[in-house]
Parts: C-alpha cells; structure tokens; sequence
C-alpha cells in the first residue's frame, strides 16, 4: 500500500533529498555563475531525487496485492488520460488567448488525478 510507514520514511528521504539538491543547485548557480555546460548539470541535479522518488514508488507498487496494484492501475490510467484531455484542450485554448503550459504543471495536474483516481477506484472495488 502507499501509505505504510517503510514507504512513507522511503519516500519522505527521496523528497529531502530533492529538496536539498533543488536548492543547492539553485544557490551554486547564482553564486558562482557556471558555464552554460555546467549550468545544464546543476540543473539537473534534482532529478537524482526525482529518480529516487519515482523508484520509491515502484517499489511500492511492486509490494502490493493484486487488488492493490489493480486500484493504481485505474487510478493511473485515470491521471493519464484526464491529464492527456486537459494538457491537449489547454493546447487549444492557448490559440484563444490563455498562456502557454509549462511543463512543470503537468506534473501536478498528473498528482492530483491519481489522487483523485486513487479515491474513485477505491469506491469501484469496495
């Protein structure tokens, strides 16, 4: 399950470790203005968090039940697909006038509805 407290320690140190490499590389780049090569590698940095995460999560999602992994499978083709409808009518909306998306929306557009999805295929298989 997701929420059990080995994953949750799991999952809270790869967000720490986000953090810590977000706001690193944030203040090494100010600092001490790097090359345009160099910039591109402290940006990325954070990612090694955001890898670290992701593979928390499998992990959990490996550990479950059938009935579990059943669950996220609909909450995730839930987020997919409602993030897939929003992203693509935004597209379309954009030509009318709204600002571009930035790609870090998607993300947080993608969280909630497997959230939500989560809570709807909760409902299903009670």
């Amino acid at each position: 399950m997701l929420y059990g407290r080995q994953y949750l320690i799991e999952l809270g140190s790869a967000l720490a470790l986000y953090l810590v490499l977000l706001f690193g590389a944030n203040y090494l780049q100010l600092a001490l203005h790097p090359a345009p090569l160099t910039r591109i590698i402290l940006a990325l940095t954070p990612m090694v968090g955001a890898v670290t995460a992701a593979w928390v999560i499998m992990r959990a999602i490996w550990r479950m039940d059938e009935l579990q992994r059943r669950i996220q499978l609909d909450a995730i083709a839930i987020s997919f697909l409602g993030t897939a409808l929003l992203t693509f009518g935004w597209g379309f909306a954009e030509s009318a006038g709204l600002p571009k998306l930035r790609a870090f929306a998607v993300w947080p557009i993608m969280g909630a509805l497997w959230w939500i999805g989560g809570l709807v295929a909760q409902r299903r298989y009670r």
